[in-house]
């Protein structure tokens, strides 16, 4: 199991790293290779999450880090994408914005999962976002006849890039309204009226300070026990039984 969490991290691990260099790839090779390495960084997003839950490996460490990896990587897209046209600043607001709810509910003790709007709203970015890139670099494409590079130079730049981000932006204030809405749910607005916001953990006791941590930020079933419940910022601290 120990491999299996290695190696399932590691792949998140390629998203941070996609996104420390994205920016001289972009600025060194051009939006072709800016678009190859978010076609990888995107597709081991959908072969980490696979794969934890083939092997039954999810963790609330891993969990974290992905929605960091992911953040992190739409955010950098985004702000290059700005470089290349002014439309990118609308999903980039959005995305920040999306950031700043999640942030709320964290500290309010809410669950902070993704929905399906929010899930499905990876697969729309990664698409918009490659292809703008790729775009935008029409003709350092090698697989592209110079017929059909002539014609897509062809088209007004405003209305191609506004067309391909598009679905990205409508995608993006969806899934923004349906965090908010969550908020409002009778179960969330249960949670933030109520004065007892204690949450029930597993003993810990007589475990080090390093076994807790494991046992609570790296063990699955403790994962799979509790991924659903509300209270997530209280239940991943790391609590002593008295």
């Amino acid at each position: 199991m120990t491999f299996k969490l290695l190696f399932i991290n590691f792949l998140t691990l390629i998203r941070i790293i996609g996104t420390i260099i994205i920016v001289p790839i972009y600025k060194i090779y051009g939006g072709v290779y800016a678009g190859l390495i978010s076609l990888i960084c995107y597709a081991t997003d959908s072969i980490d999450g696979i794969l934890a839950r083939h092997f039954h490996a999810s963790t609330f460490f891993g969990a974290s880090f992905d929605a960091l990896a992911d953040k992190m990587l739409t955010i950098a897209n985004f702000i290059l994408l700005y470089l290349i046209t002014p439309y990118a600043i609308i999903p980039l607001i959005f995305e920040l914005s999306i950031v700043v709810v999640q942030y709320f509910k964290y500290r309010k003790n809410l669950n902070v999962k993704s929905n399906i709007i929010g899930k499905s709203k990876v697969w729309i970015l990664a698409i918009t976002i490659v292809l703008t890139f790729f775009m935008s670099d029409i003709n350092n494409i090698p697989f592209l006849s110079a017929s059909l590079k002539n014609n897509i130079s062809s088209v007004n730049a405003d209305r191609l890039y506004f067309c391909l981000l598009l679905p990205t932006i409508i995608i993006e204030a969806l899934t923004l309204i349906s965090y908010v809405l969550e908020i409002f749910s009778p179960k969330n607005m249960q949670v933030l009226y109520n004065d007892n916001k204690e949450v029930v953990v597993p003993s810990l006791k007589n475990q080090s300070k390093w076994e807790r941590i494991k046992n609570v930020w790296f063990n699955p079933d403790y994962y799979a026990q509790h991924k659903n419940d509300v209270n997530l910022r209280k239940l991943t601290k790391i609590k002593k039984e008295k």
